[in-house]
């Protein structure tokens, strides 16, 4: 009796070693975690780092990767002798637990004495693999970007814009005017361009996740604030 217990417990020890076993080599072949990297685009009139992400999961990265260069293509594509192009400030912005956000930025020079200005912007889904844009954050579309454009209106006197006017219309609530946005912690971060003058430079701003809260589909806060 005594050695049919005994080899019962070995038996269960056993399995348990095997198992803890198990899963320490499936964390051990997990995928690595995500990480900032950039690769360089240089021809005759262009020179861009754009912003990639190494590491993490294959759709995720190549989402995100694919998406980055999409935006690039087209300023690349216009490049020539008297419109050169060159990046400046373009980063992989954050790397969350649930989404990669990533930022392009780029200046248009055609002779003049300053160069014209854009921000592009990507955000990936690490959950499905899928780019997040601006209509997949609201139950209401509409109702989320009269949030946004209200919010706006609260956040750009507190910016390098201060008591100068700008461009009212830039802040309407229109998918374009809102397209350049990031999923940062702290919330919402858009892009809204030279609204006020060239020597004020590029706007942004960013509009915390809880003015949003409201407006933004079930589980969402969850994926872009992380």
């Amino acid at each position: 009796m005594k050695k049919t217990a005994a080899a019962v417990l070995i038996s269960v020890l056993f399995a348990v070693l095997t198992a803890c076993g198990s899963s320490d080599r499936a964390d051990s072949s997990a995928a690595p975690a995500f990480t900032a990297t950039s690769v360089r685009l240089e021809g005759p009139w262009y020179s861009v780092d754009l912003p990639q992400v190494a590491g993490g999961t294959d759709d995720a990265r190549t989402d995100f990767n694919e998406g980055m260069r999409a935006e690039v293509d087209p300023f690349l594509r216009a490049a020539a002798e008297k419109q050169q192009v060159k990046g400046f400030n373009s980063e992989v912005a954050h790397i969350g637990g649930h989404v990669l956000s990533g930022v392009l930025g780029i200046e248009v020079s055609d002779g003049h004495l300053h160069p014209t200005t854009f921000k592009r912007t990507h955000v990936t889904n690490i959950d499905t693999g899928k780019a997040l844009t601006l209509p997949d954050l609201f139950t209401d579309v509409q109702k989320g970007l009269d949030v946004l454009s209200a919010q706006a209106a609260v956040q750009i006197p507190k910016t390098r814009v201060g008591p100068n006017s700008y461009d009212k219309e830039r802040i309407e609530p229109t998918v374009e005017n809102f397209k350049d946005w990031l999923a940062m912690p702290d919330g919402l971060r858009v892009y809204l361009g030279e609204i006020a003058s060239h020597a004020l430079g590029y706007i942004d701003i960013t509009i915390p996740w809880s003015e949003l809260d409201a407006t933004l589909k079930p589980g969402l806060r969850a994926v872009v604030s992380s």
